[in-house]
């Protein structure tokens, strides 16, 4: 499948979705962590948000992001689209609204598949970045 640019997300369509989501507090804390801290990894997001391993924060973010999607969809599903576009074994990941696998200098994926990272590392898309705000 063909390579397509990621579709930018329009911040207050976002946030607007967000909110009509029905988030719980600790979906909302996920999100906002995500948000605020750019790059990070599954281990990261047990850690500093005390949450327990089981089930998987990704798998959480995939939820929280079906959640969202549903009052953005036009948006969702040209993201999803982009999804598969980018991987390597033709799959959507739900997640990919929000953040995405980052990659080295060399375009290889921080992964331990790629055997260049102990963990996935994903970031933030620039338009939903608040770090700094």
């Amino acid at each position: 499948m063909k390579t397509i640019l990621r579709p930018i997300t329009p911040l207050k369509e976002f946030i607007k979705a967000m909110e009509l989501a029905g988030l719980s507090d600790k979906e909302y804390e996920l999100i906002d962590y995500i948000r605020y801290t750019g790059v990070f990894s599954q281990p990261m997001i047990v850690k500093d948000l005390r949450m327990s391993s089981k089930p998987p924060a990704l798998s959480i973010i995939c939820e929280v992001c079906r959640k969202i999607g549903e009052y953005m969809p036009d948006h969702f599903k040209a993201v999803r689209q982009w999804s598969q576009s980018i991987s390597e074994h033709n799959v959507k990941w739900d997640g990919d609204l929000i953040c995405s696998a980052t990659r080295n200098i060399d375009g290889t994926p921080l992964s331990p598949e790629s055997r260049t990272a102990l963990y996935d590392y994903l970031a933030v898309h620039k338009e939903l970045f608040t770090g700094f705000d």
